[in-house]
């Protein structure tokens, strides 16, 4: 069993190997003590001369080692563990930020697809639009030089100069061409075929079958029929399912009353086939551009559209022949 004396000196051996001070106060240690201390850090340097009595197996040299080892190795292993949960933060903000990378990326891609193909129709549009303009400009052109001629063939009539058999030729040539113009001959050439049709399912919701959606109006006929005209087609006819073709000239009306569509005052029903004598390149472009008329049928009313070229088309004289004019009157 240890005595005082032993205790003291462990101690106080004990607060001179580890640099604490000792559990004892300052004012309490006795001269033995205190001497002890002082033989001990004199002795500190040399093992050997430390007594044999001061260091007990209590507080052996291996012991304090191994405390110590066990103090670094704990201090490590927070370490360690500190820097694993940093790396994993760091990897699991890089993931994220890839991500979002990658989501912005795409969306910027589809932006730009989109804004070409947009591009690309404008620009399409445009170059039909001056192609059609220069065509206009030359058809002026032509027109104006054979109205001069027509004129001046005119006066020469008048004024009784009697005409030669070229002459003759060369103004029952510019009749018949006018007349064709005008839509009082028959005309054949290629050309397309338009076919517009109801959508099954249009009457299935009930209402006023007048303004339903997916139902052919006289409207979406006029529409095709405008567009066709600036597309320069030479001759338009109109034919409803069951009825000859009606030819449309700038006198044609194409109206509806009440749920019944009207061509030239003649009743016609779907499907309805629309054909167009000209450039059959031109005139499907014409119809086929983007957010176009085939397009905004199909989008927007639902309504069943084919168009096909056709390589004889046989359109027939409009009826009724010449207008009359009721007040207009010709200046020569």
């Amino acid at each position: 069993m240890a005595t005082p004396a032993s205790k003291t000196k462990c101690c106080c051996a004990w607060a001179m190997i580890t640099g604490r001070k000792s559990w004892l106060g300052r004012g309490s240690r006795s001269l033995t003590s205190r001497r002890l201390g002082a033989g001990l850090r004199n002795s500190i340097w040399y093992p050997w001369s430390v007594p044999s009595g001061v260091l007990s197996p209590l507080i052996s040299m291996p012991e304090v080692t191994k405390h110590r080892g066990r103090i670094s190795s704990r201090s490590q292993s927070k370490a360690a563990g500190k820097g694993r949960n940093w790396i994993f933060s760091l990897t699991g903000v890089c993931f994220i930020f890839g991500g979002l990378l990658a989501m912005q990326l795409r969306a910027i891609q589809q932006v730009h697809a989109n804004q070409q193909s947009e591009k690309e129709g404008i620009l399409l549009a445009k170059a039909q639009t001056d192609k059609m303009r220069a065509e206009a400009i030359e058809s002026a052109k032509v027109r104006a030089a054979q109205d001069a001629k027509i004129s001046e063939l005119t006066k020469s009539i008048k004024n009784g100069v009697s005409l030669t058999k070229s002459q003759l030729t060369a103004l029952n040539a510019q009749i018949k061409e006018l007349q064709s113009v005008a839509g009082l001959t028959s005309v054949v050439g290629s050309g397309i075929r338009i076919t517009l049709a109801d959508n099954p399912n249009a009457g299935t919701t009930g209402g006023d079958t007048a303004f339903l959606p997916g139902l052919v109006h006289d409207y979406d006929i006029l529409q095709v029929v405008n567009e066709l005209r600036s597309a320069k087609a030479d001759a338009i006819a109109v034919k409803g399912a069951g009825r000859d073709a009606i030819r449309v000239t700038g006198y044609t009306p194409i109206r509806c009353v009440g749920p019944v569509i009207y061509v030239n005052w003649e009743p016609v029903a779907a499907p309805f086939t629309i054909e167009a004598v000209g450039d059959a390149a031109t005139l499907s472009s014409a119809l086929k551009m983007p957010n176009g008329i085939v397009d905004q049928l199909k989008n927007n009313g639902a309504i069943g559209v084919k168009v096909s070229d056709e390589e004889n088309l046989k359109l027939p004289a409009a009826a009724g022949g010449a207008p009359k004019l009721r007040v207009a009157k010709a200046i020569l």
